[in-house]
């Protein structure tokens, strides 16, 4: 299966095909806006994702433009993954260091004595190192600014203590890579990343498209440097190079998962960003202009080209960085595809969903791994994320899906039949935990009753009631909303939550 798709990955470059949102049509976004409105609970499911965005919508777009990292720093998975703080010598090992890029910039803390590092001024080393292009060059950098800044004479014992020019501190044999764990965690994942996903998701639930231009201006200066990314050769994990050409800007797993949150964050915002372009030109072809880069920005038309082809064709076109767990690379690549190709690649789209589901549902409905409330349950949840997530396309899009593969009312159904008194446990076959320990909840999807902007799986239940007429997907949503029809379906974009209430008691 993976082999077919990469296979259809290839994409005929040119003018850009996009001239909607596919997978969160404006529709939907303003019906979000009109239930938040009327229904406390969906009032309740915005306010948190509005106020995540905040931060940035306070930034200045310089700050925005500025904030992406260049691939010449190494980047690593962990500060040192069996280690300790080199202050207080106490343990800190693999994930434990703490980074906020809002708070601390440019620094890492110790969870233990809340000591920051490294102890050299960075963000002044950082920027005596930018290009023409923007892009930090250590040999252009001014190696004079390493110095421990707490301490700065030269004869101090401690002038050096704990300094990083972004290749690690080295002491007592042992190397602490506060800077390239810092370019992950903090830099990527909680000012870039997190920046795009958060202003994206406030776009979808608020319809102010003050977000999708901060969100553009972040996605297009991504990808002004994402092709010269390459994991496997610029970073490190557990100390050691990762293997060949696995990962982007993080690592291979969550490079795939990173990939398609920018699909869908970029598709959200398309409509009304394209909205934006005035503003978006005069600032990002001034950023062109002034840091001599090849796309001058001149149209949003070379705005979307920018981004779709330098971070999205990149991807295509280099599957191996974003190869992941079954289906999570076949589902990124269609996501993908779907984002930059809607209604045109429909058969397509279809044909590349046809074999998820097929590999994913091949043995009586399930993917055939073992671990009845664990590894069993992962495809089953992936598939009903993915089937929500598509079910947004069109009208009938989720009816025809089933038609094709009847076999998902067995998939669904599965954890349902080996469920036992009362829910509370499953057998625990395969690997699973506890031997008699409790359930307690359907392992079919992820009921929660604050899915954000994804697809509530409280629909995806209600809809494969109204497909297959079998009560029993009513009866799981009912029980996993704690034996109510209270706030049903906890789904911001839901056309009649009202009926669909009425309908389920």
């Amino acid at each position: 299966m993976v082999a077919a798709v990469v296979l259809g990955l290839a994409v005929v470059l040119g003018a850009p095909a996009k001239e909607h949102n596919a997978l969160l049509p404006e529709a939907m976004v303003a019906q979000a806006r009109e239930n938040a409105a009327q229904f406390p609970w969906a009032a309740a499911l915005r306010d948190p994702i509005v106020a995540a965005a905040e931060p940035w919508l306070k930034a200045s777009e310089d700050a925005l433009w500025d904030a992406m990292l260049g691939a010449n720093i190494e980047r690593s998975w962990m500060v040192w993954s069996d280690g300790y703080c080199p202050a207080c010598r106490k343990d800190v090992k693999m994930y434990a260091w703490e980074m906020d890029p809002w708070g601390a910039p440019w620094k890492v803390r110790c969870p233990q004595c809340n000591e920051l590092f490294p102890k050299n001024d960075f963000a002044a080393f950082h920027k005596s190192g930018l290009n023409a292009q923007g892009v930090f060059e250590p040999g252009l950098a001014d190696r004079s600014l390493l110095f421990n800044a707490e301490h700065p004479d030269p004869d101090d014992p401690l002038h050096l203590f704990g300094v990083d020019d972004g290749t690690g501190y080295v002491a007592d044999g042992h190397k602490w890579r506060f800077i390239g764990a810092y370019l992950i965690y903090g830099q990527w994942k909680k000012m870039v990343w997190a920046g795009i996903s958060n202003l994206s998701a406030a776009y979808a639930v608020t319809g102010d498209p003050e977000y999708a231009y901060r969100a553009m201006i972040l996605l297009d200066r991504v990808a002004d440097v994402f092709p010269d990314f390459d994991f496997g050769t610029q970073g490190w994990v557990y100390e050691t190079r990762d293997n060949g050409t696995a990962g982007q800007v993080s690592t291979w797993h969550d490079a795939c998962m990173e990939i398609q949150e920018f699909a869908l964050s970029y598709d959200r915002i398309f409509e009304a960003a394209r909205g934006q372009e005035a503003r978006l030109v005069a600032f990002l072809s001034a950023k062109a202009k002034k840091h001599a880069l090849a796309n001058s920005k001149a149209t949003f038309v070379d705005i979307q080209r920018n981004v779709e082809e330098r971070i999205f064709q990149d991807t295509l076109a280099h599957p191996e960085r974003i190869r992941s767990n079954y289906p999570t690379h076949d589902v990124a690549a269609m996501i993908i595809k779907t984002v930059l190709g809607w209604p045109g690649n429909r058969e397509e789209i279809l044909g590349l969903l046809d074999g998820i589901i097929t590999e994913s549902t091949k043995v009586d409905g399930v993917s055939g791994e073992k671990g009845l409330s664990a590894y069993s349950t992962i495809a089953p949840r992936t598939l009903a994320d993915v089937l929500g997530l598509y079910s947004r396309l069109e009208p009938g899009f989720l009816k025809t899906v089933y038609e094709r593969h009847p076999v998902l009312r067995d998939t669904y159904r599965f954890h349902i039949d080996t469920w036992c008194l009362d829910g509370q446990y499953a057998p625990q076959s395969g690997d699973t935990g506890n031997f008699g320990m409790k359930i307690g909840f359907y392992g079919g999807v992820a009921l929660t009753p604050s899915p954000g902007i994804k697809p509530s799986m409280y629909t995806f239940l209600w809809n494969l009631y109204e497909l297959t007429g079998d009560a029993a997907f009513a009866q799981v949503l009912y029980l996993g909303n704690d034996k109510s029809t209270k706030d049903l379906p906890h789904d911001l974009f839901a056309s009649d939550p009202e009926g669909l209430q009425a309908k389920a008691q």
